[in-house]
């Protein structure tokens, strides 16, 4: 099995713990992570991330938090988080409810979307920022890309696309 030498490989000559992300599956028919969970653990992996939806499915359905959870319970006792579709206090809230075998939850395009929702999950509560705030929020994270890409025309490109994908949620 090709999955299992590299994973058992890759566990073995880590200085850190292995962790492993992977999705319920390919099809959106055929879920294996349920499977895959527990020969991960048993293969030497320390924590998974399970996301909640097929490769397949993309964005056409919303992740499948209560499979999360059937994927959580058997590879206990290995920490397993689950990803997929936060982008609220209220969906974090959702998901740690749903899932009580998690040991946390991780967070994707919700935090592309809503910089913010680290903050709301602290304070347990939404939180809606104002058009001003959101604008400094926009003004800093373009100072962050070009101080980390660069000023020239490589570094401007690459910040600008970024910063497009994100303001195409700020509706």
């Amino acid at each position: 099995n090709v999955l299992q030498s590299v994973v058992q490989s890759v566990s073995q000559v880590l200085d850190v713990p292995l962790t492993i992300k992977t999705r319920m599956g390919v099809y959106m028919d055929k879920p294996i992570a349920h499977n895959l969970t527990p020969l991960f653990r048993d293969w030497g992996a320390s924590m998974i991330t399970v996301h909640g939806r097929s490769r397949e499915q993309r964005y056409t359905k919303m992740a499948d938090w209560n499979y999360i959870e059937r994927c959580a319970a058997a590879a206990s006792p290995i920490p397993i988080y689950g990803n997929g579709d936060i982008f609220s206090y209220d969906d974090y809230l959702r998901a740690r409810t749903t899932c009580p075998s998690l040991q946390g939850v991780t967070i994707g395009r919700g935090a592309l979307i809503k910089p913010w929702i680290f903050k709301e999950i602290k304070e347990q509560r939404q939180i809606d920022m104002s058009s001003s705030e959101r604008l400094e929020i926009l003004r800093k994270y373009a100072n962050y890309g070009l101080d980390h890409w660069g000023s020239d025309c490589r570094g401007v490109e690459t910040t600008r696309k970024f910063m497009l994908e994100w303001i195409s949620f700020l509706h």
